[in-house]
């Protein structure tokens, strides 16, 4: 069950004004995946891809197939790519979808080729390259094992190649070595299969610092949903109320583990909102929210349920709206500032509290 008194509000038209802007950034002709996994980073899969599919986005980027089915179902027609291939068994459900995986190794390969040939029926599939990542996919330098995969690829058609850049907010010569690395491998696949793949490589990062890296296709994630790079819009505003405002004399301590101990008679106010709505524990004493457009500061732990705060300088009274992360008026409370305060980063913040909260779309 949703919590009843927080919820997070999510604009799709700033989520169509991030594609626009990620589209006029990058080189033109450039196609643009919308990567939605994990239930678009917390904001909803549907109905964030029904609103980028009218928008013209030209393929969607799923984590699992489930995912991919989940689109579908919700009349999504447009490509869509299985960025973790796929399991034993799953081969029916990428070919009953129309989904493309990238594929990562010989063993995905050879039983997609066969359940195809059983099916007759071809499939499309896309190879994910190693090229310094150290997680999914063909390492860069193994020539044998591509060759292998070219000569089983009886009843799927190669149509793609991809990797994944793994420090380009950080370091530029290890970004470059993988670029190089992967249009290495790009040039010796075109050369066997004789004709041209679908290439890409960069993530919001890599797009937006290395022009170099946008090959075919960009995968737009987190600056789809408004971070990334300065000039994008916020898609989730989080909101909660106050439920409890009361005073509590000097020297009173504050939640759990009594961490937190008041250096005065202090007016504290109580929030509907605790880790199992994905606002972190790591928020306690070093957290802030907004109310009537003033920064107030979380006091004590973060506990499951509820959050408490100083209310000192804000006339405020139980009901008042609260303002999470997002904007508010003016007040604007980004969700890389608070994650940053909780030692993690916006992506894990958005998933948390997006997938836990009641969304209303506007």
């Amino acid at each position: 069950m949703n919590n009843p008194y927080t919820y997070a509000r999510i604009d799709l038209k700033g989520l169509v004004r991030n594609l626009t802007s990620i589209k006029k950034s990058i080189r033109k002709g450039t196609a643009v995946m919308a990567v939605v996994k994990s239930d678009a980073y917390g904001h909803g899969i549907a109905a964030v891809s029904t609103a980028l599919e009218r928008a013209g986005v030209d393929g969607f980027g799923v984590a699992f197939i489930q995912e991919g089915v989940v689109l579908r179902q919700a009349g999504i027609s447009s490509p869509i790519y299985v960025l973790s291939g796929f399991q034993p068994g799953e081969e029916d459900m990428l070919i009953d979808h129309n989904l493309v995986p990238l594929v990562y190794s010989a063993g995905q390969v050879e039983l997609l080729d066969r359940e195809s040939g059983k099916r007759n029926v071809r499939r499309n599939i896309h190879l994910k390259i190693d090229t310094g990542m150290g997680r999914l996919g063909f390492l860069y330098d193994d020539m044998t094992a591509l060759n292998r995969v070219l000569e089983k690829t009886k009843n799927l058609n190669i149509t793609g190649v991809a990797t994944h850049i793994s420090d380009a907010h950080d370091s530029a010569y290890f970004t470059k070595v993988q670029i190089k690395r992967f249009q290495k491998v790009q040039g010796f696949l075109e050369s066997r299969l004789s004709r041209r793949l679908i290439s890409h490589a960069a993530n919001t990062d890599t797009f937006f610092n290395y022009p170099e890296s946008c090959f075919d296709m960009v995968r737009a994630g987190i600056s789809l949903y408004g971070y990334g790079r300065k000039g994008l819009t916020p898609v989730m505003h989080v909101f909660s109320k106050l439920i409890s405002v009361k005073t509590l004399k000097k020297g009173y301590a504050v939640s759990y583990g009594r961490t937190y101990r008041l250096k005065k008679d202090t007016a504290v106010g109580v929030l509907p909102v605790g880790y199992a709505d994905g606002y972190s524990r790591m928020l306690s004493n070093t957290g802030f929210v907004g109310i009537k457009g003033k920064k107030v500061y979380v006091i004590g732990r973060v506990t499951m349920n509820h959050t408490m705060i100083d209310m000192k300088g804000v006339n405020a009274r139980v009901g008042d709206k609260v303002l999470i992360i997002g904007k508010d008026g003016t007040m604007y409370i980004g969700a890389d500032q608070i994650a940053s305060l909780a030692s993690t980063i916006s992506y894990e913040l958005l998933c948390s509290m997006g997938s836990s909260l009641k969304r209303i779309y506007e």
